[in-house]
């Protein structure tokens, strides 16, 4: 068996065919194409696990449909995509999934979709002289869990996530102002990754410190924001600024996320050669994967698939407003992360 790879992908609004979604819909072609494509990415990637966002409507469905697809043009003899966990969509209305895809079994799957008990943040009012909660109790695409279990390999967990995109959150009471749609945007961004950071902080201790000590973790999918900025360094959590391996590392140093780019920054590119999106002419890296220090030893590489992004509008369209929301492929790069020795 190879090493381990695992990638992420955004799949930019994969809904079944015929079914509406923000003005659009795919039509059979359409929708046979793109899903080939996906297909034919993940083939060609030669990954064991997907953590998939923007699945839409019936996602079951459609991720039984890539099963068979994948199955026809998988030239690696590893065993078949037989397996996958779909998170609930969010409250909002979008129908939008993440999702796990595998070739091996999966146990205790679940996901994040309200925040977790005793979660909350408040702001203090200067001139009320009192703390004031921000009303925002869940995540806008729920967080879809499962452990991987490689038939007589480690076990390891995945979660994949798809917090709150930069684009503004307009309001018509304040006529559609686009700074504070942007700001409202950054807020929820920043919670959601502080509430993700929480149910962590509770879990990874339990991997290291229970019974599922040998447990690495994943955390990997759509961030909407890149390794250095507020949200991405609040889901990892601070480290102690002494330099050293990680055997002199704290304990709770050991216990933190490592973002896979800055691992394959070490060594092998600049910061602005890597990216998966390009957002307002900037070409950035929202796409990611984090991973527990039980495998930092092993890591080989982390890819990026991106020669699709500057074409990805292909389809022909009858509005605008269609056009703005599907692609014949996508419009985010995937990522592609292998860990030697794992299998």
């Amino acid at each position: 068996m190879p090493s381990l790879r695992i990638m992420s992908m955004n799949l930019e609004n994969l809904f079944s065919p015929n079914v509406n979604f923000y003005g659009s819909h795919y039509t059979q072609a359409e929708y046979d194409a793109k899903m080939d494509w996906i297909a034919g990415i993940i083939t060609s990637c030669q990954v064991h696990v997907a953590g998939l966002v923007e699945l839409g409507d019936n996602a079951n469905q459609i991720l039984a449909d890539l099963h068979v697809r994948i199955a026809v043009q998988d030239p690696t003899g590893w065993g078949a995509f037989a397996h996958h966990h779909v998170a609930p969509p969010g409250p909002d209305g979008s129908h939008i999934h993440t999702a796990v895809l595998s070739r091996f079994p999966l146990a205790n799957q679940g996901d994040l979709s309200g925040f977790p008990a005793g979660f909350h943040v408040d702001l203090y009012d200067d001139h009320a002289n009192a703390w004031n909660a921000v009303p925002l109790d869940h995540f806008s695409r729920p967080v879809a869990h499962a452990q991987v279990q490689p038939p007589g390999h480690q076990a390891f967990n995945v979660f994949v996530v798809h917090l709150k995109s930069k684009r503004p959150s307009l309001a018509a009471h304040d006529n559609n102002n686009e700074p504070i749609g942007i700001a409202r945007s950054a807020i929820k961004r920043n919670i959601e990754a502080a509430a993700l950071r929480h149910h962590l902080d509770t879990f990874l201790v339990n991997q290291y410190d229970n019974v599922d000590a040998a447990v690495p973790t994943f955390v990997v999918g759509d961030f909407n924001d890149v390794p250095t900025s507020v949200p991405l360094e609040n889901i990892r959590g601070p480290f102690d600024p002494t330099l050293g391996p990680a055997a002199v590392w704290s304990n709770p140093d050991k216990r933190r996320l490592l973002s896979c780019a800055r691992l394959h920054l070490k060594t092998a590119a600049y910061q602005d050669m890597l990216y998966s999106y390009v957002y307002q002419e900037n070409f950035t890296l929202i796409d990611q994967v984090f991973v527990t220090q039980h495998l930092v030893s092993r890591f080989e590489r982390m890819e990026v698939y991106n020669d699709h992004v500057l074409r990805h509008r292909e389809i022909a369209t009858d509005t605008l407003e269609a056009q703005q929301w599907k692609s014949a492929v996508s419009d985010h790069g995937v990522v592609l992360v292998e860990f030697r020795n794992v299998l």
